[in-house]
């Protein structure tokens, strides 16, 4: 079966401190149950009707918060499984030219410094592909929550503007925890049972998001007006009309009625600018 094209649109949201908090502790909350426990077990081969029925008890959410978080992170370990292929031939590449040069500079009898780091660095290439094809043959995922380029800032702290281990962990746990998904599909209202939209009469979309019932907030609801895409707004006021109600019947020849249209799926992503929200449209 050929996947459906997906078209995704970003816009930046404009909140208040109160909306702001709620959308962080949801990413907290998000992002703890992501890589804290959900990788560990599905890497472990726990049933997914055990993991489902767990996690909604154990961080308070819905069977779609639970869904969001698991295609999320299956979606990151197949990325990291397509992508390894070509990371084997890339190393063995920089193999390949890092011995080539030390070759020449062995010859030439150069540069004693440069010649050292040379090697230094082929030693870590080759320790890196040995890695890399141990995991090939394990089917082995490793997975950094949050970015290897702020991971390694630890290692750098003056050099990154940090005063010690703590100030950096402080900015490593926000960016852990900067984002959420929140899952679409055809047979829901809007596209989306947990994030939905309807249209405003000045033709912004409010957006209606069902928050975690784990955060213990007094509502089980977030509010959002005005919200507009620069690039894409018609094409998603489209997919949110494109959901109806059909008749059909089944193989006995029962009557069923069921809504069909077009998937919708959201992202807040909060950067150094503030909040942003993403929205991916699956056509039918």
């Amino acid at each position: 079966m050929s996947k459906l094209p997906v078209f995704t649109y970003q816009t930046r949201l404009t909140l208040t401190p109160e909306q702001s908090a709620s959308l962080d502790a949801y990413a907290a909350l998000h992002g703890r149950a992501l890589r804290t426990t959900l990788f560990a077990k599905m890497r472990a081969g726990v049933p997914r009707n055990e993991l489902k029925r767990s996690f909604l008890r154990r961080f308070g959410i819905t069977a779609r918060q639970f869904n969001a978080i698991r295609i999320e992170l299956e979606g990151k370990i197949a990325s990291i499984q397509e992508r390894r292929p070509e990371l084997i031939e890339e190393t063995k590449g920089r193999i390949k030219r890092a011995e080539g040069a030390i070759g020449r500079l062995e010859e030439k009898k150069l540069g004693s410094h440069v010649l050292h780091q040379k090697k230094r660095r082929l030693a870590i290439l080759r320790t890196k592909l040995d890695a890399l094809l141990a995991d090939q043959e394990s089917g082995r995922v490793r997975l950094c929550f949050g970015s290897r380029r702020f991971c390694h800032k630890q290692f750098s702290l003056e050099e990154n503007a940090y005063a010690d281990h703590t100030d950096w962990k402080k900015d490593w746990q926000a960016e852990r925890s900067s984002q959420f998904f929140v899952l679409g599909s055809k047979d829901e209202t809007s596209g989306n049972q947990s994030c939905q939209a309807a249209v405003a009469p000045d033709g912004s979309l409010r957006l209606r998001l069902r928050l975690p019932d784990g955060l213990g907030g007094p509502s089980k609801y977030l509010v959002l007006e005005g919200v507009r895409f620069a690039y894409g707004q018609e094409a998603i006021l489209q997919a949110l009309s494109a959901s109806r109600i059909v008749t059909g019947t089944t193989k006995t020849g029962r009557l069923v009625r069921k809504r069909e249209g077009s998937a919708v799926s959201y992202r807040f992503v909060r950067d150094r600018k503030g909040r942003g929200g993403g929205c991916s449209r699956a056509s039918r």
